[in-house]
């Protein structure tokens, strides 16, 4: 998981076929704002250097390029999504989203055929759990607006050979399975969709947008909308609940789950 804290957005000037053009490179450090200007000019420079040898785009473990509001630990962090919701990302738990289950042709003939559709989302899951040891015993499973999202104290990193093809048969989200092997972390929004809750959206489009007034503003209204709202209501627990680990309470507690209220 690679995450900055301190990001520099910047225009520079490059040569393209001999022609001057004007790109921007939006960059970050961990160390000052003037490293992530240093970073962005040596990218911009690199950028000029693949073109004129006629290469692609580098493939290699993309940064989170969200604003970090939090720093938990060395495997957790809470950033600020496109749309202004709290994220925690994580390197420590397994976080699944399953909105649909893999059926079978068998299941029309069997008992869960006639669960309500989050249901059969949660015993679909744990029939298959018993086939991938790999995935351990011991799981948080919620509900959310949309679906189900499991919480598993066993981590399994989304750079593991055959990592796509064990989240596509447990009937994970095909954006996020992407979306975790590129940035090699899991993914669990904590807090509200403006829409869900009818408020005001924005748009966030870097992580310098978080130190405007604008976002500053807007985010008031939003966390007071927020807490009549839940995102996630537990369901069950498999195996040794582990509810008193500190990344979960926060997890519970910035998700609202205690309120049982509205999920959004």
């Amino acid at each position: 998981m690679k995450y900055y804290k301190y990001w520099k957005k910047e225009n520079f000037t490059i040569k393209i076929d001999n022609q001057d053009e004007v790109i921007t490179v939006l960059a970050g450090s961990n160390i000052s704002v003037e490293d992530a200007y240093n970073e962005a000019r040596e990218q911009s420079q690199d950028i000029e250097q693949r073109i004129a040898a006629g290469e692609g785009k580098e493939s290699y473990q993309s940064a989170i390029r969200e604003h970090v509001s939090d720093i938990l630990d060395d495997e957790n962090i809470l950033t600020i999504c496109r749309y202004g919701a709290k994220v925690l990302n994580t390197t420590q738990y397994t976080i699944l989203d399953l909105d649909d289950y893999p059926a079978s042709f068998f299941d029309r003939f069997k008992a869960i055929s006639k669960l309500p559709r989050k249901a059969r989302i949660i015993a679909k899951f744990e029939q298959n759990i018993k086939k991938y040891p790999q995935l351990g015993s011991d799981f948080r499973i919620y509900e959310t607006a949309k679906g189900i999202r499991v919480i598993g104290k066993n981590y399994i990193a989304p750079s593991t050979k055959g990592y796509v093809k064990l989240m596509r048969t447990l009937g994970v989200d095909q954006i996020y399975i992407g979306l975790s092997k590129k940035q090699n972390c899991y993914r669990a929004r904590l807090t509200p969709k403006p829409y869900r809750m009818k408020h005001k959206a924005i748009k966030i489009r870097s992580p310098l947008d978080c130190e405007t007034i604008q976002y500053k503003d807007w985010k008031s209204s939003y966390e007071t909308a927020a807490e009549r709202y839940s995102v996630v209501k537990l369901v069950k627990t498999l195996g040794t609940d582990f509810e008193k680990d500190s990344v979960i309470k926060l997890h519970d507690s910035v998700c609202n789950l205690q309120a049982n209220k509205r999920l959004a």
